[in-house]
């Protein structure tokens, strides 16, 4: 009796046993990170995480494309000439270095650097507080892509990336709207030191998306998978369970015990936080020109470039061409092609050069441009978010109408239609949201921040020679700067068409 009891005791143990085991194996399962981000869903973080990086994506084209406004509301104040004009506008250009901990350095002091900014004594500070404000905002681009891409299931990625790219196309006309109607008070208030006039209230207003969005962020999570990469698996398990906690309000019930990459070229980030800066620095961009990345690196360095020079060049003319068109479409003056229009603009614009020194408000072209650039451009944007699976189309797409336009500028002699072909050339800027995504997915993760911090800054001395020489030869050789953004675009083509993955659609 004692050894049947026995041995019926040891049989039930050993199933216990054996039943734990089994329950360890199954915890211990190592997921992906892909099969990780995606089983946290689709809810409540991810939508507040967009809502956040896009309010600081579109602060950050406000911070450095808005400049221009402030430097209209201030030529009184400071009695700019033209060259001291000339040489603030190029201020968002002088370019630095750029997931969470970055955005918020980048956000905070780019705030701050407006925020003083507005306090300058002189047009030599509000200079200065313009470069830093622009070095900082260039992290603000590479790391919201970056944090977004990491940070959502594979299933809506695209899609919200698109979306984000959506809000940025809005950022003229956030910044020439309020313009237009501050610029045109006249209060003075004297704070002792400086006098407080219109254009200090706007450029405080203008930095206000960079602190909302910064004040936003804190509620956020690191990216997980960056958190993997650099060896700190139990964060980022804890992080990816708050996430699925906040998406599906289910606690204690996140699958994943253990997770991993599957990705070849990996930098411990460990060891480079005990590094010097250089060194970090080194290690994430020395492998970005070797091979294998080298290829991808230039093909997407020679995209940005196309899609930025062109974009800046002719960017700045469209106040002008809208002006001109709501002046009197009908009138024989503005008709004949695009070119014959930029050149009458043009010579107006120098002739009249003497008599508008000292302008301190914004003319109704440029509100009227900047309304109708946000309302179009975002809503094709939002439009096209339904394809976000098809980014390789899409960047074909928005290149080859402007590479047609172009072409079909030359030649055309309506005016109406001059106007339209306008539009289509500007489709560029609808680009940018779907080449940074392949800045997040085409990286590994160690050199994805690094990556779309040198797009950035490639994009930005892109956008600087697109306006100083392309928008200089548009006004001298119209027809001729057309036919060579044809050929520049029918390259990008070729590179987007033959050299970037294929799109494979979405498994539901």
């Amino acid at each position: 009796m004692v050894c049947n009891r026995n041995d019926n005791v040891n049989t039930i143990d050993i199933s216990v046993i054996s039943k734990k085991v089994n329950t360890d194996d199954r915890e211990e399962k190592i997921y992906e990170y892909e099969e990780a981000i995606n089983l946290t869903g689709n809810g409540w973080y991810n939508r507040g995480l967009l809502t956040a990086l896009s309010i600081g994506l579109l602060g950050m084209g406000i911070d450095i494309f808005g400049f221009s406004v402030i430097v209209t509301g201030c030529s009184c104040d400071f009695n700019l000439e033209l060259w001291q004009k000339s040489t603030m506008l190029s201020m968002p250009f002088v370019d630095t270095k750029g997931r969470r901990k970055c955005l918020l350095i980048a956000l905070w002091g780019s705030f701050l650097s407006s925020f003083i900014g507005a306090f300058s004594s002189n047009w030599i500070m509000l200079a200065i507080m313009k470069v830093f404000s622009s070095c900082f905002c260039s992290a603000v681009q590479s790391g919201a892509y970056a944090l977004l891409g990491e940070s959502c299931s594979t299933k809506v990625r695209g899609l919200y990336m698109l979306i984000m790219t959506s809000v940025l196309m809005l950022f003229l006309l956030c910044y020439v709207v309020p313009g237009y109607f501050i610029l045109q008070m006249t209060f003075a208030a004297d704070l002792v030191f400086v006098e407080f006039t219109p254009w200090r209230l706007l450029t405080i207003i203008m930095a206000a998306p960079l602190g909302i969005s910064a004040i936003l962020l804190h509620f956020f999570y690191e990216s997980p998978k960056f958190l993997v990469n650099a060896g700190r698996e139990r964060e980022a398990l804890v992080y990816l369970e708050k996430m699925w906690l906040k998406n599906r309000g289910q606690k204690n019930e996140y699958p994943v015990k253990r997770v991993t990459l599957k990705e070849e070229a990996k930098v411990r980030l460990v060891d480079s936080e005990k590094a010097n800066l250089l060194v970090s620095l080194l290690r994430q961009t020395i492998p970005l020109f070797k091979p294998p990345l080298l290829w991808r690196t230039l093909q997407l360095f020679f995209l940005t470039t196309v899609i930025y020079s062109i974009n800046n060049s002719l960017i700045m003319w469209m106040p002008y061409i809208v002006e001109a068109f709501t002046a009197g479409v009908s009138s024989e003056a503005l008709s004949g092609s695009l070119c014959s229009i930029i050149m009458r603009i043009s010579n107006v614009t120098a002739s009249s050069d003497d008599v508008i020194v000292c302008s301190s408000s914004i003319q109704s072209r440029t509100l009227l441009s900047g309304v109708v650039h946000g309302v179009v451009f975002a809503g094709i944007t939002l439009a096209v978010s339904k394809l976000a699976s098809r980014k390789k189309a899409i960047l074909i797409a928005f290149l080859l109408i402007p590479m047609v336009s172009s072409l079909a500028a030359v030649f055309n002699q309506n005016n109406i239609a001059s106007l339209l072909l306008y539009v289509g050339m500007t489709m560029t800027n609808l680009c940018m949201g779907v080449l940074f995504a392949y800045y997040v997915e085409l990286f590994p993760t160690s050199y994805r921040g690094m990556a779309a911090c040198l797009g950035v800054m490639v994009a930005r001395i892109s956008g600087l020679g697109g306006v100083n020489f392309l928008g200089v030869f548009l006004s001298t050789n119209c027809s001729m700067t057309f036919y060579s953004f044809s050929a520049y675009l029918l390259c990008g083509i070729i590179v987007a068409a033959y050299f970037l993955p294929s799109d494979k659609p979405k498994k539901v």
